[in-house]
């Protein structure tokens, strides 16, 4: 097993919720399926803490410190991208209660979808960028530094 299989396993289930969100984003259905899409966002929020947490605490202070420099410098410059993101998650989540949806559908509707595309675009360079440069490293370490 790869490095980075179970790391792509979890995006998929992350992409798998936030598409279960985006289906309901419609400020005319967001305000009755409130408590789903709450219910929905909890679960979502829940994986992609634990996601981060891996990320954080494991993937890229090992890859920090890997024998090729350039997977150093990409892991490096990822996890200090994160820091941005991942305190407008945790923010988003305080303030989109059940209630809080219900009352302005419309506006939680675009920063959802605001949110989800940072999401989105942030999974897609880490398996097309990241991923990719240390699977590379794995399959062929003598090359990979070069």
């Amino acid at each position: 097993m790869s490095a980075t299989e179970s790391f792509r396993k979890q995006h998929v289930e992350l992409i798998e919720l936030v598409k279960s969100v985006e289906d309901q984003l419609k400020p005319e259905i967001v305000a009755q399926a409130a408590g789903e899409i709450r219910q929905k966002l909890s679960r979502l929020f829940g994986k992609l803490s634990l996601h981060l947490a891996m990320e954080d605490n494991s993937l890229y202070p090992r890859c920090q410190k890997h024998a090729d420099a350039n997977v150093q410098g990409v892991a490096k410059r990822f996890a200090e991208e994160m820091t941005g993101v991942k305190p407008a998650v945790e923010a988003f989540a305080r303030e989109w209660s059940e209630t809080q949806i219900k009352a302005e559908p419309a506006r939680f509707s675009a920063e959802a979808k605001r949110l989800f595309g940072v999401l989105a675009d942030r999974i897609r360079r880490e398996n097309t960028e990241f991923y990719a440069l240390l699977d590379q490293a794995e399959r062929n370490p003598q090359t990979a530094a070069a």
